[in-house]
């Protein structure tokens, strides 16, 4: 029987993410089947129970692909603040809301790391951020700054589970394009769920992705 090679695992690399992504923007959405995974994305998004007014943190947020369904969720009183690392990926985010006309999107250049963010916030989403979500501190930073009851969800690629192993090859070559360690693959919400403890999991796309969802509780509030 041929086996998969082992993955190769390591802590994120913040250069090699900026260099992957300069490559990568131009394509990025392209190459990234957005029209395939759209009711992923948009099923994630429904999780956050947005509300009018509201403000919600679009955490890696790359070519700004979810920030028009975040913007439409919480309205003109609301706040959407993606933040990115990549000025690359930035400047396609930026193209796209200014076309949409959305006033009430700001984004911030910075490793999620670094990121000054606005206290108290009501949701966070993770879209194919998997090397912010290995990262203790990226987490540290975004759960310092989410109030009590904030809802939290994620969509992501993952390692084929073993019913899809045949898939696992071609994952695995899409996913080298864009991140920089696959530590946690094979799970890669461990980490979110350890801040959230009723957070909940559904394997999708025929087991190589996942939704993920839940609440931060009172005890992860940081004042």
């Amino acid at each position: 029987m041929r086996h998969n090679p082992p993955l190769v695992v390591s802590d994120p690399d913040r250069s090699e993410a900026l260099s992957k992504y300069r490559r990568e923007a131009a394509r990025y959405d392209r190459r990234t089947w957005p029209w395939v995974t759209a009711r992923f994305r948009n099923r994630a998004i429904e999780r956050l129970d947005l509300r009018d007014g509201q403000t919600v943190l679009d955490v890696a947020c790359g070519t700004g692909l979810n920030l028009p369904a975040l913007a439409q969720r919480v309205g003109p009183r609301g706040r959407v603040v993606g933040i990115d690392l990549s000025p690359d990926m930035l400047s396609i985010a930026r193209a796209r809301i200014e076309r949409i006309g959305f006033q009430h999107v700001t984004l911030i250049q910075s490793a999620v790391e670094d990121a000054e963010l606005p206290a108290g916030t009501d949701a966070a989403f993770f879209s194919l951020t998997h090397d912010v979500l290995q990262s203790q501190a990226a987490l540290d930073n975004i759960f310092r700054h989410l109030r009590s009851g904030a809802r939290v969800a994620s969509f992501g690629s993952k390692r084929p589970s073993r019913g899809a192993a045949i898939l696992a090859p071609i994952v695995r070559a899409v996913a080298r394009r864009y991140v920089t360690t696959f530590e946690g693959f094979e799970r890669p919400w461990e980490r979110l769920g350890r801040r959230v403890p009723d957070l909940q999991v559904r394997e999708v796309g025929l087991g190589v992705a996942y939704v993920a969802w839940g609440t931060v509780p009172a005890a992860d509030h940081v004042k």
